[in-house]
């Protein structure tokens, strides 16, 4: 009994101990990624001219400058050219938490590059230029990640966001209680 009564007072103890103070919520590549899978499965239409179909996002994050870097397969398709073309687009941004609608979506997006396999080069130029020019337009403020009810109110105490951090394998969200 005296044994169970100890290891019960040390669980109050611990629980005591958790509440009220800073919660944190991870966030891998891998669930970003499946995130930019689902909101990018539609084609994209570029000036009528250039139809893209992107998928299979492979997403890294960069600690030392803060943004997160993803690759995805591509498939372009237009009148230009008789058959559709694959290749791969890279997409770089920095990320913010959104407090209104409790998510992180992409700031100062950036497509790095796009490499048509089959394209000539100046195709390839021609797609990076136009890519570059409107990507940047398209995907600024793109909700990557919601965050779930669950992790904003835990045991009755309500959270908000009080910090981001981008480590090298995903996101790190310290969540505080709100008062």
């Amino acid at each position: 009994m005296k044994f169970f009564l100890t290891i019960l007072f040390a669980l109050i103890l611990n629980g005591c101990a958790t509440l009220g103070g800073d919660r944190t919520v991870n966030v891998t590549g891998d669930q970003i990624a499946q995130k930019l899978n689902e909101k990018l499965a539609l084609p994209i239409s570029l000036l009528k001219v250039f139809d893209v179909n992107l998928s299979n996002s492979v997403v890294t994050f960069d600690k030392t400058t803060g943004r997160m870097i993803t690759t995805m397969d591509s498939q372009v398709s237009s009148d230009l050219f008789n058959q559709s073309l694959a290749g791969k687009l890279g997409i770089s941004g920095k990320l913010r938490f959104d407090a209104a609608m409790n998510s992180i979506v992409l700031d100062e997006p950036k497509l790095e590059n796009i490499n048509i396999a089959g394209a000539s080069g100046k195709y390839n130029d021609l797609l990076n230029a136009i890519a570059k020019t409107l990507g940047g337009e398209m995907l600024s403020g793109l909700t990557l990640y919601k965050v779930k009810p669950e992790d904003l109110t835990y045991g009755g105490t309500s959270y908000s966001p009080k910090d981001m951090v981008v480590t090298e394998n995903g996101l790190q969200l310290t969540l505080t209680p709100t008062k």
